[in-house]
């Protein structure tokens, strides 16, 4: 099984597939993605929020592998949170890291588990760096991730605190003319 997971997540890593996009809402993508770890969450004893912005447009993207990105991030949020502990997702409008003047949409998750030390913040995002204890993560989760968000024309970033917990954002930029996702819904 180990082995099965390091080969597919090597095949991820390199593969450059097509993306497959389509207008997507990016609350209800969150709300699903919730729904397949609120069990995981419950036996743990970790209560897990979603916090949706309201009148959010609609992206363009990848569903499957955004979902990918969003599972990846809650589960290592899973299993940095203790029992009794809180996990928060949200989303909102935001302005672009590296364009200033470009708005998108952020999806934050905020945990309260261990954080991170100073000295693996920025290695995180690399292929094979990994925390976690031998035969439980491959290191390519963050780095898969990275690159998806990446090829949406996205940025993904961390702030933690050793004790305090950490803040996974992912930005993805909003094309001009958007609609809004309760136009469509309610279409």
């Amino acid at each position: 099984e180990r082995v099965r997971k390091i080969v597919k997540g090597l095949l991820d890593f390199s593969r450059q597939t097509e993306l497959d996009r389509e207008p997507t809402d990016v609350n209800r993508l969150v709300r699903f993605t919730i729904s397949l770890v609120d069990n995981q969450a419950l036996i743990k004893g970790i209560t897990l929020n979603f916090e949706p912005g309201e009148g959010l447009p609609m992206l363009t993207l990848d569903r499957n592998q955004m979902q990918s990105v969003l599972l990846n991030i809650v589960i290592n949020a899973l299993d940095a949170t203790e029992l009794g502990g809180n996990i928060t997702i949200t989303t909102g409008i935001g302005l672009s890291p590296i364009k200033p003047d470009q708005k998108g949409i952020e999806i934050t998750c905020t945990d309260t588990g261990c954080g991170i030390p100073p000295e693996n913040l920025d290695k995180l995002f690399d292929p094979f760096f990994t925390t976690k204890e031998i035969g439980q993560g491959t290191g390519l989760g963050l780095s898969v991730s990275y690159g998806i968000v990446d090829r949406h024309e996205g940025a993904i970033w961390v702030q933690s605190k050793v004790g305090r917990g950490s803040t996974f954002t992912i930005w993805l930029p909003v094309e001009e003319g958007s609609t809004k996702s309760e136009d469509i819904s309610s279409r």
